[in-house]
């Protein structure tokens, strides 16, 4: 047998393990876990770890480790990070090669794969050289697969579930789930946050708990280091995954974002899912400007799901938020209101606690915007209100991250 097909497994030293970086994407996987090098000729799949070399920095300059900390890298360090492919209009899109060949690190999360398209207003990703996947004792690679959160049964009574969905990546959607977590948090109310498509990135994670969410899970919770070219029978068993272990935590309601845009490839077929309809209870669109949410809401009512808000970076301009409350007839939330729990209580269906009996109530949501409503006074709020709306104020983690 040539040699260029052999497998070599070797020990994963302890100086490698001591001075190697663990990435935010593998932080599922106990480093006790680690006990292999796999060089050679191995064929790569999503999901598995992998010791790279760095070679050349580029756009990322840091990487999230799995503490959540960014940590600078240097020419020569040693990183353990995830293979996954990646869609990211704003940066790169890259796909996992089918050999243990030189790459790049697409995601500062840790994501590694072979850049195929980058945006104009990115550098080149950072140049990586893997030196072999990380194995078991027994020399089988690890694969985030094999880490996944416990399966739990669909709950007896779900949560209110409610998605937030977007045009595109930074369009606001994080903000979103952000500031309503925080203040609906702050309310009394335990709030679980998920997202369940996307690429694995500490931001979105980090700033939930941050926001004092009872719960947090993300699709690496449920195996994926990306969602990006994933069977949609595997991204609709880790969304289902995810809300069962999400309920069993004893959440009142649960905020789940869809990353990208409505016609992102995975997005798109989970939205018009049996999946998504059968568990979705309504949606709040996040957009950048006023068309973009129209065209949203419009899409999004014609496959039949409820929207009950727009939100999003269009925020900041109230003439763009006006047009779009007065085309959509629907309540337009910028970062007042979604700090606000006497508006967003009754526009997601949450009764205020009850603090003599310290428990929480669940109320229908309002069927309608265009009907009689106790809240129907917030349909245009954007436009009366003097705070500060601007959703760059505070930067947003979908921005921020990878």
């Amino acid at each position: 047998m040539s040699s260029s097909r052999l497998i070599t497994v070797s020990p994963f030293a302890s100086h490698s393990k001591a001075t190697s970086r663990r990435a935010f994407s593998t932080r599922r996987v106990s480093v006790e876990h680690m006990k292999t090098v796999i060089s050679g000729s191995v064929r790569p799949r999503s999901g598995d770890l992998v010791l790279a070399e760095v070679k050349r920095l580029g756009q990322h300059k840091r990487i999230e480790l799995v503490n959540g900390r960014r940590s600078t890298m240097h020419v020569g360090d040693l990183i353990v990070v995830t293979y996954a492919d990646r869609y990211a209009p704003d940066q790169f899109e890259s796909h996992v090669p089918d050999h243990l060949g030189p790459l790049q690190l697409v995601a500062s999360g840790g994501i590694a794969s072979k850049m195929i398209s980058r945006s104009a207003d990115v550098r080149n990703a950072t140049d990586i050289v893997p030196i072999g996947l990380i194995g078991d004792d027994r020399g089988i690679a690890l694969n985030l697969a094999d880490f996944a959160v416990p399966q739990h049964g669909d709950p007896a009574i779900a949560p209110r579930t409610i998605g937030v969905i977007g045009t595109s990546m930074n369009s606001g959607k994080t903000t979103t789930v952000h500031y309503l977590v925080h203040s609906l948090t702050n309310a009394g109310h335990r709030m679980g946050a998920t997202k369940v498509t996307g690429t694995g990135s500490g931001g979105d994670y980090w700033v939930m708990l941050d926001a004092g969410a009872h719960s947090m899970l993300d699709f690496t919770d449920a195996g994926m280091a990306s969602t990006y070219r994933m069977p949609m029978q595997r991204v609709e068993a880790g969304m289902r995954t995810l809300l069962n272990a999400t309920a069993a935590t004893g959440v009142e309601a649960t905020l789940v974002e869809v990353a990208d845009g409505i016609y992102q490839k995975e997005t798109s077929r989970l939205l018009d899912s049996d999946l998504f309809h059968e568990t979705i209870d309504a949606v709040i669109f996040a957009a950048a400007d006023a068309m973009g949410a129209v065209a949203g809401v419009n899409h999004l009512t014609g496959l039949g799901h409820e929207v009950l808000a727009v939100s999003g970076r269009l925020t900041r301009a109230p003439l763009a938020a006006r047009e779009a409350a007065e085309v959509t007839g629907l309540p337009v939330l910028g970062l007042a209101e979604l700090q606000n729990p006497a508006l967003t209580e009754p526009l997601l269906g949450l009764r205020p606690v009850d603090a003599s009996r310290d428990e929480v109530v669940h109320q229908p949501a309002a069927t309608s915007w265009h009907e009689p409503s106790p809240t129907a006074d917030i349909r245009i709020s954007l436009a009366d209100t003097t705070s500060d709306l601007d959703y760059l104020a505070m930067p947003s983690p979908e921005g921020a991250a990878p």
